[in-house]
């Protein structure tokens, strides 16, 4: 009778989070961008919190004071960085902006000496120019670019004060978050929370040590090949290793093209500089990262990065690797760990397989089942 009655309270339980999980999935849809932002914004957060914390430790001051040193270096490095950097790099990259054309015209005259290389280009062409074609007056056009260096402007400054926020007194949001949940299961959210913490730390310092070696690396290969512009190439080959897997192939067009203005066997080797450096810092530099900091499946980084950017394009290629980082903790901890393998819970006995040879031809069916076909008239 018991069961009877808890019945329908289970079965509306069921419902009602079954209705959750799907709000959820909606809502994850629908405001992607948004969540993708939160989530820049708590990776920038741990950024400045964790050279907080490494000042604090080294000086001994205050956490306040140290997210004040730390700000400050922050923005000291990134303005001297764009100060010394910026006129070679913008001067390089306003001519990278003026020879690529002339290196896609020489590909392009190199191609149609070939029957399939004309076809090729001649595809090519059309398909630019469908995706290229004129829509909407010249205003509708320029309305949209401001919009859109708009767009980019506030999307930064979002992820900008939210981590400064974060940073600030990442125990109120930390502790604020956990209270959501029941009290039994607030101290392991915040272990779990913590783990989460030093991934993303793990992977920052990864990712920067990995940004640094290739973009040296490509710096010093292209400038002893002499390769024109070698110094915007590297900064994109570095900003775009970020992007596993498919960053680095986006950096190799540019290079190639540059070296093919200087003949094609400068383009060979440039593929040959690229693809060293990717072999160094691919079985190398990456495993080695992995062993000390952060490891992270190749073929689920690869999904999360189909599937973030279907969801919102060139930030969700850009995040993928920290949010697959961290959902790989979460349903470690919380789903294989506290679900599946809780303490005192035993493995069930594995079905009895019966061999093919002894068993008769009716049952013949049922082999490897462990079930035996049931005789007729047994049945009470």
């Amino acid at each position: 009778m018991t069961t009877v009655t808890n019945l329908p309270r289970k079965a509306g339980t069921a419902a009602f989070v079954a209705l959750l999980v799907l709000s959820a999935f909606l809502l994850l849809g629908y405001a992607a961008h948004f969540f993708f932002l939160l989530f820049g914004g708590i990776l920038f957060g741990v950024l400045l919190s964790s050279f907080s914390h490494f000042i604090e430790k080294k000086t001994h001051l205050s956490y306040t004071l140290s997210l004040g040193i730390a700000s400050f270096l922050l923005v000291a490095i990134t303005g001297g960085t764009i100060w010394l950097m910026a006129p070679s790099v913008g001067q390089q990259a306003d001519e990278l902006s003026k020879t690529l054309p002339q290196a896609l015209q020489r590909v392009e005259s190199s191609l149609r000496q070939y029957g399939w290389g004309r076809r090729l280009v001649e595809e090519i062409n059309q398909n630019s120019q469908t995706l290229l074609s004129p829509k909407g007056n010249t205003l509708s056009k320029i309305s949209g670019f401001f919009s859109s260096t708009l767009g980019a402007i506030a999307n930064f400054l979002i992820v900008l004060i939210t981590g400064v926020f974060l940073a600030a007194d990442p125990k109120v949001y930390k502790e604020g978050f956990a209270r959501l949940f029941k009290p039994a299961f607030r101290g392991r959210l915040l272990e779990v929370l913590d783990q989460c913490y030093v991934t993303l730390k793990n992977w920052i310092l990864a990712r920067s040590l990995s940004m640094l070696a290739v973009g040296v690396g490509t710096a010093v290969g292209l400038t002893l090949l002499g390769i024109p512009l070698p110094f915007v190439l590297a900064a994109i080959a570095a900003v775009l290793n970020l992007v596993p897997n498919i960053g680095p192939y986006i950096a190799l067009i540019p290079a190639l093209l540059m070296g093919y203005l200087q003949g094609p066997d400068q383009a060979l080797y440039v593929f040959l500089l690229y693809a060293g450096i990717q072999a160094v810092e691919s079985y190398i530099l990456t495993p080695m990262l992995n062993k000390r900091l952060v490891s992270t499946p190749p073929a689920l980084l690869l999904f999360g990065q189909i599937l973030f950017g279907i969801l919102v394009g060139g930030i969700g290629l850009f995040l993928a690797s920290p949010l697959t980082a961290v959902l790989i903790v979460l349903v470690n901890e919380l789903y294989v760990k506290d679900f599946l393998e809780q303490p005192g819970q035993t493995e069930t006995e594995p079905i009895r397989s019966v061999a093919v040879e002894n068993v008769p031809p009716e049952n013949a069916f049922y082999a490897g089942t462990g079930i035996l076909k049931p005789k007729r008239g047994n049945s009470a």
